[in-house]
């Protein structure tokens, strides 16, 4: 996988591979990545799955691209997404992580897919800003962070000066509206749910894990917390473990 410059190429190539007759879906979070389900993804390829790990517009190139999107042109991409993996597998299952859980929801009450798992989804968050996003939007495009790190991998380095340097608040109140819409959709849920969520998290709260499980409809649910991981589950220090819980939750 690599990410390139948005000045340079129009994008970077989705994941796409066939590899059994389910497929699994994975649907990344805000400013984030295909990146995110690098680990994880390649797993449950080789476990016997097709993949798809779409990149949303205006992620994973720079942040010129990402104040061009909106909730629906990140909605649209996934369903394509799961169309076109359904076109070629018999059965679809979603994985969606922070943004892309609230996504996977708001799909899942929709399409109703025999199998959903969701991971930090951000159905709330910590901190009330967001609530103020829209206008904040109408001043400012985006708001330079106070406190920022440095990463040793260049692509990961390229996507923290695009993206995670920064505030959006445009694109912050479109992330909000699609909350808004998974807190309603979440009760349509019939599928098969594993909500994964980790207690140390700093942007998403465990009420919000706990509030996912208590109003699915589905007979067949599991909350899980994983306790040494940070927000990005599918790539932080218990990676492996909760791979292993999703995979599991998949093949049962």
């Amino acid at each position: 996988m690599r990410f390139v410059d948005c000045k340079t190429a129009s994008c970077s190539l989705p994941v796409f591979e066939v590899n059994g007759e389910v497929g699994v879906l994975f649907v990344h979070g805000f400013t984030g990545s295909p990146h995110d389900f690098t680990y994880m993804s390649q797993r449950v390829l080789n476990a016997g799955f097709s993949v798809s790990v779409p990149r949303l517009p205006g992620h994973g190139t720079c942040g010129e691209d990402f104040l061009t999107t909106t909730a629906h042109d990140w909605l649209r991409r996934a369903f394509d997404a799961y169309y076109d993996l359904r076109s070629v597998c018999k059965d679809v299952y979603i994985v969606g992580l922070s943004m892309g859980g609230v996504i996977a929801i708001i799909m899942a009450s929709v399409l109703r897919p025999r199998k959903l798992v969701t991971l930090a989804a951000a159905t709330h968050l910590y901190s009330n800003r967001i609530r103020l996003a829209r206008l904040v939007g109408l001043f400012k495009d985006k708001l330079p962070k106070q406190k920022t790190q440095t990463y040793e991998d260049p692509a990961m380095e390229t996507l923290n000066k695009e993206y995670w340097s920064y505030d959006w608040p445009r694109q912050a109140a479109e992330l909000y509206r699609l909350i808004k819409m998974s807190r309603k959709a979440v009760k349509q849920i019939v599928s098969e749910t594993l909500v994964v969520a980790a207690r140390n998290d700093e942007l998403v709260p465990l009420k919000a894990a706990q509030f996912i499980y208590d109003n699915v409809r589905s007979e067949k649910r599991k909350l899980l917390i994983f306790e040494k991981s940070g927000h990005v589950l599918s790539n932080d220090v218990e990676k492996e473990a909760v791979t292993d819980a999703v995979l599991a939750w998949l093949r049962s």
